[in-house]
Parts: C-alpha cells; sequence; structure tokens
C-alpha cells in the first residue's frame, strides 16, 4: 500500500457572506488549485507513495490530478464523495482517507474546514491546515509547498512527534448527549435560525467558550485573545459572558473589521470540566459557523477536553530535519 497522504481542498472556503460585510479576500477557486498542486509537489519531494485526493463539485482536485499525475513520480487518486456541494462530502472524503491509513491529511481551507476533517478523522491522524478560510487560527501562514513538504516528512517518519502538537477541542453537549464538537470557539447567540452560517454580527453572542484565543488571531477568537491571552498548549480555557455593564474590549471579528464589544465576565475552565449553560433558545456557532439550534427545555452544557486534533507543526518538523539526509 505504501505510504499515503490525504489532501482536502474546500471549494467554498474564503467565499463566504464575510467578504461583503468585511475586508476578508476572495479565495478563488484558481488560487486553490495552485496551493493544491504546491501541496503535492511538496508531498512528492518528502517521497510518499500515494496522495488521496478529494474530488469536489467544482473539479480543483480533479484539475490537480490531471496537471501533475503524469508528472511526478508519487501517485495521485480521486477520492468521491456524494457530491453534495457541502462540508458533508468533505466529512466522506476524510472518513475515507481515515480508513485508507493515510499518516498525515493536508487542508487547503480554513477553521471551519480542519474541524470537519478532524470529526472524520479523529484525532491520530496528524493534520495541517493551508490557510484559504476566512479566520485561520489553526492555519499555517506558510507557503503550501512547505506545508506539503512537511506532511510529508511525517507521514514517512522522518520527523516524530517533535513536530507534532496536541490541541484542545470543546463538546458540546446537550441533554447529557454529545451533539458537536468545536476546536476554537463555541458561540451561544440569540439570533432566531440559523441562516447564513458565518458569524457576523458579534452583538448576537450571549455566551462563548474558548479553548485559544490570542492577540494575533482573527475572529472570534480574538475577543478572548485581548482579554486574556490563552494557547492551544495550555490546560485551561474561557468561558466568557457578553453584554451588561462590565468592561468593553476592541477585538478583530472579521478581517479588517475592529469591533467594541460589551463583557460582562469570563472566568477559566479547566480541562475535562463541564460547564452548564443558561437555559435558553440558541443558535450555537462552531468555529465561528452557526450548526446547531437548540430550546428553552434543553439542558445544554460543554466540555474541554485536551484531545483535539494531533496538528503539524511547519516550522518544528522543517528545523527537525535540517542538515539529515533524505535518501531512502
Amino acid at each position: 500500500m505504501g505510504i499515503r497522504v490525504g489532501l482536502i481542498i474546500n471549494p467554498d472556503a474564503g467565499k463566504d457572506i464575510r467578504r461583503l460585510v468585511s475586508s476578508a479576500s476572495y479565495v478563488s477557486n484558481f488560487t486553490k488549485v495552485e496551493l493544491g498542486k504546491r501541496v503535492v509537489m511538496g508531498l512528492n519531494a518528502s517521497k510518499v507513495d500515494e496522495v488521496l485526493i478529494m474530488h469536489d463539485n467544482y473539479g480543483l482536485g480533479e484539475d490537480v490530478f490531471d496537471m501533475l499525475s503524469k508528472h511526478i513520480t508519487t501517485n495521485l487518486t480521486l477520492v468521491e464523495t456524494k457530491g453534495t456541494g457541502t462540508v458533508q462530502d468533505t466529512l466522506v472524503a476524510a472518513r475515507k482517507m481515515r480508513e485508507a491509513g493515510v499518516k498525515a491529511v493536508v487542508v487547503v481551507g480554513g477553521d471551519g474546514t480542519l474541524r470537519a476533517v478532524y470529526k472524520s478523522c479523529g484525532n491520530e491522524v496528524p493534520m495541517v491546515c493551508v490557510a484559504a478560510g476566512t479566520n485561520n487560527v489553526t492555519g499555517a501562514y506558510y507557503d503550501a509547498t512547505l506545508a506539503g513538504y512537511a506532511a510529508g516528512l511525517v507521514a514517512t517518519g522522518l520527523v516524530g512527534g517533535e513536530g507534532l502538537r496536541r490541541v484542545k477541542s470543546i463538546e458540546v453537549l446537550v441533554n447529557g448527549r454529545h451533539a458537536d464538537t468545536a476546536v476554537i470557539d463555541v458561540a451561544f447567540m440569540r439570533t432566531p435560525y440559523i441562516g447564513a452560517k458565518a458569524v457576523v454580527d458579534v452583538n448576537d453572542i450571549l455566551y462563548a467558550v474558548f479553548s485559544k484565543g490570542e492577540p494575533t488571531d482573527i475572529g472570534l477568537a480574538s475577543i478572548l485573545g485581548f482579554i486574556k491571552p490563552t494557547s492551544f498548549e495550555s490546560d485551561f480555557g474561557y468561558l466568557v459572558e457578553f453584554g451588561g455593564d462590565g468592561f468593553e474590549v476592541k477585538a478583530i471579528v472579521m478581517p479588517g473589521e475592529f469591533r467594541t464589544i460589551s463583557v460582562k465576565g469570563y472566568r477559566a475552565v479547566k480541562i475535562y470540566e463541564v460547564v452548564e449553560i443558561p437555559a435558553g433558545k440558541y443558535v450555537v456557532a462552531l468555529d465561528g459557523e452557526r450548526e446547531l439550534e437548540v430550546y428553552e427545555d434543553d439542558l445544554v452544557s460543554i466540555r474541554l477536553t485536551p484531545n483535539g486534533p494531533l496538528l503539524i507543526n511547519v516550522h518544528k518538523v522543517l528545523n527537525a530535519i535540517c542538515g539529515l539526509s533524505l535518501r531512502r
């Protein structure tokens, strides 16, 4: 079978409604194909045997396959999905890649795409996200060639655990049962329905739970970043309650968009701690995308866990192989 690595390119990343209300960049399909090609060239240089590429409705994966399959030594294979044009395609492709035994996955997209891949691949498949979304807290701001190369070095075993980091995740429980999972933040909003998934008006947020938030982050994590900077490596997160007569914080909730937000209070949340959210009708946004509705008679809580995605640290991986021979 050889060493396999997955490549998932999200055709919808970097295209949502936030382009109309902020200075967020539009990430074209052409750009994503070029990013995918560079990922594959990096994987080829690391001498992986096969790259499994998600086949999407826009044909981005197929374009990468057609342009490179006859020009590199690494084998390329398209992974079929349900063809729904939704996140279900990513979930299906990631599950098939996990079942095929991939040693790593490269994601071209944003935080929402990585979250979907994590939900299907689990927390033992190393992954790296090439920043191509609106908010890229988990994204690698390196050229896609380097991200692919680093993923290949991890997959082939040339770099081990020193190039990886386990990050936290947030489990959402409804009536005592697992309902969904986020990697960075879970926001409870007073909007009446899900509608457009992207979170645009932060004034609708009543409560939010964060596993991470630093001043260099863009999106909801920026709020925590300017209140109480918290890294993925810390052993706690934070619950923030909005509104009231507490204090105000200025955060960058979308690219180019500074917002002044009223905060009633905040407190630390320990690993494995279960925090109940006050009863109410909420739309729940996970990693910046509204996904779930809960009602007044639901018992809603969150649990912070240390068992989130296993992320590839491109900088550490590439430094680890400096001076080493790559002959196999």
